[in-house]
C-alpha cells in the first residue's frame, strides 16, 4: 500500500476507477448531490471521492481541478 504523502499531487496514476467517474463532472462544475443521482451513490460518498481528488491531484478547489484536467488530460490506459 502506498503512503499518503506518496500520493499527494500525484495525479492521475493514484486515482481509483471510482474517483475517475467522479473527476469529470466536478470538474464540470456539477454539485455533490447531482454526481451522486446520476452515479446512484450517496452525496456523502461523492464528497469523500471529491476530497481524495483534491488531495491526489494535488489542488485545493474545483476551479484548479478544473484547469488541471485541461491542462493535462488522463492518459490512456490502453
Amino acid at each position: 500500500m502506498k503512503r499518503l504523502d506518496d500520493i499527494e499531487g500525484a495525479g492521475w496514476s493514484v486515482l481509483t476507477a471510482r474517483e475517475r467517474d467522479v473527476i469529470h463532472p466536478v470538474a464540470e462544475g456539477k454539485s455533490n448531490k447531482l454526481i451522486a443521482i446520476e452515479l446512484g451513490i450517496s452525496m456523502r460518498t461523492v464528497e469523500a471521492h471529491r476530497a481524495r481528488i483534491f488531495y491526489k491531484m494535488g489542488v485545493r478547489n474545483a476551479v484548479q481541478l478544473a484547469r488541471e484536467v485541461c491542462s493535462n488530460p488522463e492518459p490512456d490506459t490502453d
